[in-house]
């Protein structure tokens, strides 16, 4: 399944673990009769008449002659002809079969920069984990990893009926697209007869995409106690620790290339915490998270009731901006974490992160 690439900057493009349906409908073309330039002109004989068109047998699937091109010319693809399909997202297109067994999901993420094989095989595993989380008897099938690929097989349940389906990562540049599939099982060979084709039929513009956030495709997280909520990337894997700090749970989500992160220690002392305290209490949590050689550059108490604190941890090479505050008898600590060689890749995406905070 090889991407192509063109000269007009245009390429196309174990594990724990659905597809979503759209919004508004995107017309696919239908296929059209070849039209000739020139006329044949009629004789005297009568022509034989013209056989039917053939159509396509129910539960075999063909692609639209035309491909689907996104909106600003980010990425094009040829559909499934007669399918049913919409935009939920940005970068994002979503089909499902006329007959309901079969649907397809492609979506484009902005990782930045290339990432790596062991990277890509993170952002693979955050995807299929937050989009297989409700589903019933998961079973993983064939994995498939190749440089810049990985294929992953499975069965599962929705209700009372039984799918199968994979999910493709494929890395292009700064960019990973990602194909998840599912039918019927008993369907799925009918339809997984297309998928090369969809592959192969994939071009982006890669300056078209470098115009989009990082990690754009997002979920809500809501921190521990119910505090706040967070939009986060749907590709940076979650992480949790309760045994560094007593009385402390550190939950967080980290970058398919483990160079940044969003980290959120909550601790529970069970009586009210003074000012005092809590001031104290967060530069102990922070100094054993990121090291006791933490510097704060910058203390900054915000009209919310939080505080901002600036700080870096040389022996580490890490740099980060945390958020404190305290309710009754407990204190969090919400902290976003770069390696420094990185501030000008993550910073962006790390600063929509804090600026999605939302109090409840």
């Amino acid at each position: 399944m090889n991407l192509r690439h063109s000269t007009a900057f245009r390429c196309a493009a174990g594990l724990a673990l659905l597809l979503a349906a759209g919004c508004q409908t995107v017309a696919v073309p239908a296929a059209e009769t070849p039209i000739n330039a020139t006329e044949e002109i009629l004789s005297e004989t009568p022509s034989e008449p013209t056989p039917p068109a053939e159509e396509t047998p129910a539960g075999v699937y063909a692609l639209s002659e035309l491909p689907y091109e996104a909106p600003d010319g980010a990425f094009s693809v040829r559909l499934p002809a007669g399918w049913n399909c919409s935009e939920p997202a940005q970068l994002q297109v979503d089909c499902q079969s006329p007959d309901g067994i079969a649907a397809i999901s492609i979506r484009m993420t902005n990782t930045g920069y290339e990432i790596t094989d062991d990277a890509l095989a993170t952002f693979a595993h955050a995807e299929m984990v937050r989009a297989y989380a409700d589903v019933k008897e998961y079973s993983e099938g064939e994995v498939l990893e190749e440089s810049g690929i990985i294929t992953v097989e499975a069965d599962w349940r929705m209700g009372e009926t039984y799918l199968s389906g994979a999910d493709r990562f494929v890395r292009e540049g700064a960019t990973v697209v990602g194909v998840r599939t599912q039918a019927a099982r008993e369907s799925e060979s009918n339809f997984s007869e297309i998928i090369p084709g969809i592959l192969e039929s994939i071009t982006i513009d890669p300056v078209v995409m470098r115009s989009y956030p990082m990690y754009a495709h997002r979920f809500d997280y809501t921190a521990p106690d119910l505090f706040f909520d967070l939009e986060i990337p749907t590709a940076w894997v979650k992480f949790a620790d309760a045994g560094t700090v007593m009385n402390t749970v550190m939950e967080g989500f980290l970058s398919p290339d483990q160079r940044a992160s969003v980290q959120v220690a909550v601790y529970r002392r069970g009586s009210v915490i003074t000012q005092t305290l809590k001031a104290e209490k967060t530069l102990e949590i922070m100094r054993a998270y990121y090291g006791f050689d933490l510097r704060v550059s910058h203390d900054k108490a915000l009209p919310d009731g939080r505080e901002r604190l600036a700080w870096s941890a040389e022996r580490k090479g890490i740099s980060g901006i945390s958020y404190f505050d305290a309710y009754g008898g407990s204190l969090y600590v919400f902290s976003v974490v770069w390696e420094e060689p990185t501030e000008d890749i993550y910073l962006p995406v790390l600063e929509e992160i804090q600026e999605s905070f939302k109090r409840n």
